[in-house]
């Protein structure tokens, strides 16, 4: 039986079978996903998080869009995705799974392939409270609040590490296109000045599985695709062992 990825059942093995557009089948093949391996579709939610790293420019907050990217090699050998690493686990960067708007944003940051990478600790949710100057007032979660990128005075940083109180001028929103139009929509652009106000913790939540598709490997990777990519991946499955 043949089925896209989102169609296919969980815990039956899996063949690749075919891998529509060449980008995603690049992006995989650096994984070792290659048409004919065999993986596993995993019926499980996806923890959302957002951690704070150390790359080679210092700390930078990373929300669980931007972290779900990044596969990390770890010093002691493992692949894993930078989700789910945990505090004081080190290596470096072995892929960003990301288009081209995005890779650009990771390398403003400092993280780019095969650079060195420190997870420090997991954040909780946040809430970011902010004064859009000549705006008004909006609330940004953490994970959009570290995709603005600016200056308070000679400081250049993440907004997700602004200071309470302090004029900050933005100078780039990184991500991909569906996260930026987000922020945009908030009046929020180079050259705006926030003030912000507060920060507080916002609920915890979690990704349901059909929000993304988890899969994993022959070797035990795990790795985290969108619905679309999902919708890209051709498997063959033996139909009695899916019973």
């Amino acid at each position: 039986m043949y089925a896209t990825l989102n169609d296919a059942p969980t815990g039956t093995p899996l063949t690749i079978s075919r891998i529509a557009g060449e980008d995603l089948e690049g992006r995989m093949g650096r994984m070792g996903l290659f048409v004919g391996e065999t993986i596993t579709r995993l019926d499980e939610d996806v923890a959302l998080r957002t951690v704070r790293v150390r790359g080679p420019r210092g700390e930078v907050v990373l929300g669980s869009g931007m972290g779900g990217k990044v596969m990390a090699h770890l010093d002691d050998g493992r692949i894993l995705p930078l989700m789910e690493m945990r505090p004081g686990d080190r290596g470096h960067v072995e892929y960003i799974n990301a288009g081209e708007a995005l890779r650009q944003g990771m390398a403003a940051l400092g993280l780019d392939e095969d650079d060195p990478i420190e997870l420090v600790r997991v954040l909780p949710p946040m809430e970011y409270t902010a004064l859009v100057v000549g705006r008004g007032r909006v609330r940004l979660a953490e994970g959009m609040a570290a995709k603005i990128l600016g200056r308070m005075g000679s400081t250049s940083c993440q907004f997700a590490n602004a200071r309470a109180g302090q004029d900050f001028t933005v100078e780039t929103i990184i991500g991909g296109q569906r996260a930026q139009r987000a922020i945009r929509s908030l009046h929020i652009t180079p050259g705006t000045t926030l003030r912000l106000e507060m920060v507080g913790e916002a609920p915890s939540y979690r990704m349901p599985g059909r929000d993304r598709c988890v899969i994993a490997g022959t070797g035990g990777l795990r790795v985290y695709l969108r619905l679309d990519q999902a919708d890209q991946v051709v498997v063959e499955y033996d139909e009695r062992a899916a019973q």
